[in-house]
């Protein structure tokens, strides 16, 4: 049975938080900007409605999972650190003495919602930004990145891995690595994550970008990775215009549209922008390796880093009253 949230606190408790936690903290803001109370509402399917015991609450499961990616720590350490950081206890909606839940509950709950309804949170977030308008949909960049699988290190190069949905893959240079790969699209303009997928190693990118692909783009670009007559027509016939950047010998092709463009050059420049975005999600949110075994797993942990990464963005442009077109974005941006 699912529990309803509470938002009322005790004397006590909303004394002690406003003594402890500063008003410009970076969970405050995020509170104040981003309501998570359609949490609710997308987990209502997934409980009995009127038999067994009420559950914890879905919405402060999801605020415990976000804080777990958004400091990249585990199912264990991230139940401490609620249990002893005021700043979480009171960003999860606990009572000052109030105990979390046990970490086998975050293995439960992630079971539980699966990676369709983490897709469906991480997409309300990104409406929300276009809400706000920040999301502008004006250049579409698409990219993969790897991810190592969760293995142990001294295993041999023709030992099975003990994920069976881990796959082997290229990365450049002639090396290979064992994992999955993730399937990124990303809003040049605000820097947000709009689109993700994950696949074993073994999935060519170019032929995810069907699944990547932002219909509302008016323009996308990619490397010559994606450059095939497939992803070519799929552009065209959704009305999207292709900065993709061509093989040599498809330089010229009719489908890939005449290159001296200036908007394509200057579009294909824009790709810069992915790339310190794979290198936080890598470094900041635990995405440079898998966490769990299997695909299903894999594709959860890319939609919380996804998640985590985007509402620190969405913080940092709306605390700074940055609400700019799509075309006034300059040097300011890139810090």
């Amino acid at each position: 049975m699912l529990r309803c949230d509470s938002t009322q606190r005790s004397f006590f408790d909303a004394t002690l938080y406003d003594r402890l936690i500063e008003p410009d903290h970076f969970l405050r803001r995020l509170d104040a900007l981003i309501d998570f109370r359609f949490v609710h509402r997308l987990c209502r399917g997934c409980y009995a409605k009127e038999s067994g015991r009420p559950a914890a609450s879905p919405v402060r499961l999801v605020k415990i999972l976000l804080l777990q990616f958004l400091y990249d720590i585990s199912d264990r350490r991230i139940m401490e650190e609620v249990r002893y950081n005021m700043a979480f206890k009171w960003f999860c909606g606990l009572e000052a003495d109030e105990e979390p839940p046990h970490p086998t509950t975050l293995t439960r709950f992630r079971a539980r919602l699966g990676p369709e309804r983490f897709a469906r949170i991480h997409n309300r977030i990104v409406a929300l930004a276009r809400e706000r308008g920040l999301v502008s949909d004006r250049l579409s960049v698409v990219d993969a990145t790897h991810v190592e699988a969760r293995m142990n290190s001294f295993k041999v190069d023709d030992e099975e891995p003990p994920d069976p949905d881990a796959r082997r893959g290229g990365r450049g240079g002639g090396k290979t690595f064992v994992g999955y790969k993730a399937h990124l699209a990303l809003d040049a303009d605000s820097r947000i994550l709009t689109r993700e997928e994950a696949t074993p190693a073994n999935v060519h990118e170019g032929r995810k970008l069907p699944d990547v692909l932002e219909k509302r783009a008016r323009r996308v670009t990619a490397d010559k990775a994606y450059d095939s007559n497939r992803n070519h027509h799929l552009l065209n016939n959704s009305g999207i215009r292709s900065a993709i950047i061509l093989k040599k010998n498809r330089l010229g092709h009719p489908l890939g549209g005449r290159r001296s463009n200036r908007w394509i050059r200057t579009d294909q420049r824009q790709r810069r922008w992915i790339e310190p975005k794979v290198a936080e999600l890598k470094n900041l949110h635990g995405l440079a390796r898998a966490r769990y075994w299997t695909l299903t797993k894999m594709k959860i942990q890319l939609h919380l880093a996804v998640i985590a990464a985007n509402v620190k963005r969405i913080v940092r442009l709306l605390s700074a009253g940055t609400n700019p077109p799509a075309m006034a974005l300059g040097r300011a941006w890139e810090r």
